[in-house]
């Protein structure tokens, strides 16, 4: 243990100042015969040796306690690693890491932010030895060259530093400079962070680093606070998963005023393929978050890509939000049937796929039995139909769950036959719930429910009801129900009824699961069950439903944010397939994965705007965002405490030049431990108060 202020070991000479009272006190006083007292000779010997005990008792506790306050004031600390033998008077080496992101951009009353950082790190420098190393590194964008350097190579890089729009790869930087700091032959190693009071870099440091900052001086330095008017575009969605061409569907723009502040006379534009779609003048109260309902109706297939900006705002950096909307040309459907002898069965899937094949049908369907399956690959498929099984083959269960899982869609309608114990394995994949028995008789044609509650607001039936004002009552033909499989639902919070029931048992029951989604019928698709087909109701339901399994759950939105690697997965041909950014083409190495092929490119470099991924004949974009942390300014630091006493944060906007200059000096020493003491000689007042209060030795027995 050492101390950043020696000189106040002196207060420890304090601690004799209980003992010389004690021992003054502790005089024989001269004996004076005093005959009307004669009675107190009976004071018992075990009552006096009490008093001595408490009297000892109590100056312990308050040398111990004054000698607690001497500690404070000298604040020891514990050097970063007690087993290297560490010294102050060694050479040592310092990695920076300097927050490059947007937000440094603003400007406080000493300058722009990013100018304050570099000040951070020249007094740094300034104040180490001579033959100290350093290493610097940023956060956002292309790394630098974080090779151990000396104090004039690091000045030179410094001054190459600018702010960036690029992603932040605060996780990955700060591994990096461990990695370095572990590697080198220095004995003293500090790590600087300097940076804005970014409200994710505890929980970053907290989640990743708290074993790795046990042993190691870190610093937080952080610039001056600066509050700025700021509304940002927190998040673009659509309403409705099914978008085709010529098909209108509704983009939700949020949009969060993050100042102290109400936004007024700021105004949210949305553009389309560079034409403007919509405008809304903005007003919103402090914090609050508030939606913009934008309707848009493609012209063509494939990626269409547009822009929400905001206008008038006090901080101009984050206020365009990108967005690309994949407008499939088809939805590929397998559908897989039982095996069947019978050629003049008629199913009515292939009757409602037929009549929608004029017009604009947006579903391709392939019919396969359970003999043939082998043949395809599901995962060149959209969604897939599983209807009227007996059993589902064990062989396909993982393949049918991991099709979901990764965004895909699945159609179950059961068998009057069914196996409900291979039925009730097969839907535990999905957490879907179970079977629990069978009610009515199948081709009985009477009646023991009705299918007469709808979920009106779901994507299957948006649009499809014309209604004059939303106090209307929904009026449908309502089928009769013959015979159906009983589900039980889950709890999961994750399934609701799209059509339900009179008696609240479901007949149509969407899970969702991974990225995608099952549909469960609880009937069949034949008249033996219901007469649900002859109604008005049912084939618009049935196709919506098909469309609705396979699109995807975002609305073909396709949005990645910066500062972590680009990913995407889809169909396109592995041997020409490219990424294209900003008009300049980088050559990757595709993976096939399942069928599809899998693209990852790291985009240190990228800033927000859209990527395309594009094998010659079909092109995907994708937008890419900054992440919504770069737009929310903190005016502290916060998080767990754990790691926090393992790091010395110095804010540097409350303090002068020469207290910045101090506090970097004594940041590199280890970690303080004067708290310990402080807390120690609390309770050593404590405890020397409950003994004089409540220790009765002076009481005769």
């Amino acid at each position: 243990m050492s101390f950043l202020n020696p000189i106040f070991l002196f207060a420890l000479a304090a601690v004799g100042l209980p003992l010389v009272i004690h021992l003054l006190n502790l005089r024989k006083p001269k004996r004076v015969q005093f005959s009307t007292l004669a009675f107190f000779k009976e004071l018992q010997k075990s009552t006096i040796r009490k008093i001595k005990i408490k009297r000892i008792l109590l100056l312990i506790l308050r040398l111990l306690a004054i000698a607690s306050l001497a500690m404070v004031l000298a604040r020891p600390f514990l050097p970063p690693s007690l087993n290297l033998g560490t010294s102050a008077n060694q050479p040592a080496i310092h990695a920076i890491l300097v927050d490059n992101s947007v937000s440094m951009n603003r400007i406080g009353s000493n300058g722009p932010l990013s100018d304050q950082a570099k000040d951070l790190v020249r007094k740094i420098l300034d104040s180490s030895k001579e033959d100290d190393r350093f290493i610097i590194q940023t956060t956002n964008g292309e790394p630098v060259n974080a090779s151990v350097s000396s104090t004039t190579q690091i000045e030179r890089r410094l001054n190459e530093i600018e702010v960036t729009k690029a992603g932040s790869f605060l996780s990955e930087r700060v591994t990096n400079l461990i990695s370095v700091l572990d590697e080198s032959p220095f004995q003293n190693k500090n790590l600087y962070i300097i940076d804005d009071k970014n409200p994710e870099l505890i929980s970053i440091l907290n989640n990743n680093f708290e074993e790795e900052f046990s042993n190691l001086a870190v610093t937080i330095l952080t610039v001056e606070d600066v509050k700025v008017q700021n509304t940002f575009v927190y998040d673009v969605g659509s309403s409705s998963s099914m978008v085709g061409k010529g098909i209108p569907f509704t983009l939700n723009v949020s949009v969060k005023n993050e100042g102290e502040v109400i936004a007024a006379n700021q105004f949210l534009t949305l553009t389309v393929e560079g034409s403007t779609v919509g405008q809304y003048s903005v007003q919103i109260e402090p914090g609050v978050i508030q939606d913009f309902s934008f309707e848009i109706i493609p012209d063509k297939n494939g990626s269409i890509t547009g822009t929400a900006i905001i206008e008038g705002d006090g901080f101009s950096y984050d206020n365009e939000y990108f967005f690309s909307v994949q407008i499939p040309e088809k939805r590929d459907v397998l559908w897989i049937t039982k095996d069947s002898d019978n050629p003049s069965e008629v199913s009515y899937t292939s009757l409602i796929m037929d009549a929608q094949m004029g017009g604009n049908n947006q579903i391709n369907y392939t019919k396969t039995t359970l003999k043939e399956i082998s043949g395809y690959n599901i995962e060149n498929y959209d969604a897939l139909i599983l209807e009227e099984l007996d059993e589902v083959p064990e062989f396909l269960f993982s393949e049918v769950q991991e099709f979901v899982q990764n965004g895909k869609g699945l159609v179950f309608f059961p068998s009057e036959t069914a196996d409900i114990q291979n039925y009730n394995a097969f839907l535990n994949l999905f957490n879907a719930g179970s079977f629990v028995g069978v009610l009515g008789d199948y081709t009985s044609f009477n009646s023991i429910a009705k299918g007469s509650v709808l979920l009106e607001d779901h994507p299957v039936f948006e649009g499809l009801f014309d209604l004059d004002s939303d106090d209307e009552e929904l009026s449908f033909a309502v089928p009769d129900i013959y015979y159906y499989l009983k589900l039980r639902t889950n709890n999961s919070g994750l399934g609701l009824n799209i059509i339900e029931m009179n008696n609240g048992d479901p007949l149509l029951r969407e899970k969702k699961f991974g990225e995608g989604r099952v549909l469960l019928f609880s009937i069949g698709n034949d008249p033996g069950w219901t007469n649900f087909p002859v109604k008005a109701l049912y084939a618009p339901t049935y196709y919506r439903t098909l469309l609705y399994a396979a699109s995807l759950e975002d609305g073909g939105l396709s949005n990645q944010f910066l500062g972590k690697p680009f990913e995407w997965r889809g169909n396109a041909n592995p041997q020409t397939t490219e990424l294209v950014y900003n008009n300049e083409s980088i050559q990757i190495n595709p993976q096939n994965v399942g069928g599809a092929i899998s693209v990852s490119y790291q985009g240190y470099g990228w800033e927000p705007g859209w990527v395309a991924v594009t094998d010659g004949e079909s092109i995907f974009k994708t937008a890419l965002n900054l992440p919504q942390s770069e737009s929310v300014f903190s005016s502290q630091i916060s998080g767990d405490s754990e790691i926090l006493d393992n790091i010395n944060i110095v804010d540097s906007g409350t303090l002068t030049s020469e207290q910045i200059t101090s506090e970097i000096r004594s940041s590199g020493f280890g970690k303080e431990v004067w708290h310990w003491f402080m807390l120690a000689g609390f309770l050593l007042l404590i405890t020397e108060s409950l003994v004089s209060i409540f220790y009765k030795a002076e009481t005769v027995a």
